[in-house]
């Protein structure tokens, strides 16, 4: 089991992503960090996702797709977790074979 010491040290060295949502920093991934465990926020701009961004605000423009709407107040974002094994889609595939 990892120390609050210990994990405030290897906060340190840690590099997580994530994004703002409602004047709130959603991260990637959860940190083992206590509660109030203060820590230094670097802002870094992407310029291969901008140029994504871009690239489908001109297609929703367009009419060619919908973006999805941001999830209301209040709503945490919950990213998909890794987990071992087999994609559930070729789980899938094999089980109809």
């Amino acid at each position: 089991m990892t120390t609050e010491r210990e994990a405030l040290e290897m906060a340190k060295q840690w590099v997580v992503r994530g994004i703002v949502q409602g004047n709130a920093l959603l991260l990637d991934e959860p940190l083992p960090l206590p509660d109030g465990t203060p820590v230094t926020v670097t802002i870094t701009h992407d310029e291969e996702q901008e140029r994504e961004r871009k690239f489908y605000a001109q297609l929703a423009d367009e009419g060619f797709i919908t973006l999805p709407q941001p999830s209301p107040e209040g709503i945490r974002h919950n990213p998909p977790r890794k987990i071992p094994g087999k994609p559930l889609s070729q789980i899938i595939l094999e089980e109809r074979r």
